[in-house]
């Protein structure tokens, strides 16, 4: 046993009040404004939100938008958390 040793990412895990699905999957982020259109990777993902994986993305609004078919259909996301390059979102209604 360690002590004094905590996985940030483990204890937002388990928090999860569901199971995720891993996928390792290309999709693209739209940010509006003049940062547009960014790709990421989509880690894990549920109904209800996903983990998402970005690069060079430093300011992110706390909305943005989610498309895996390069914009024929769209989910609206709500960050919640961020962990340098590694993002959980809340899809919204």
């Amino acid at each position: 046993m360690q002590i004094g040793y905590s996985d940030p990412l483990e204890s937002i895990f388990e928090r999860r009040s569901i199971g995720r699905t891993s996928i390792s999957k290309g999709a693209l982020l739209y940010l509006g404004g003049q940062v547009g259109v960014q790709s990421c990777t989509v880690a894990d993902i549920t109904n209800l939100g996903a983990g998402i994986r970005v690069r060079d993305i430093r300011l992110l609004p706390l909305t943005f938008e989610l498309t895996f078919d390069n914009f024929r259909t769209v989910r609206d996301c709500r960050l919640i958390w961020r962990d340098g390059d590694l993002l959980g979102v809340a899809f919204q209604s």
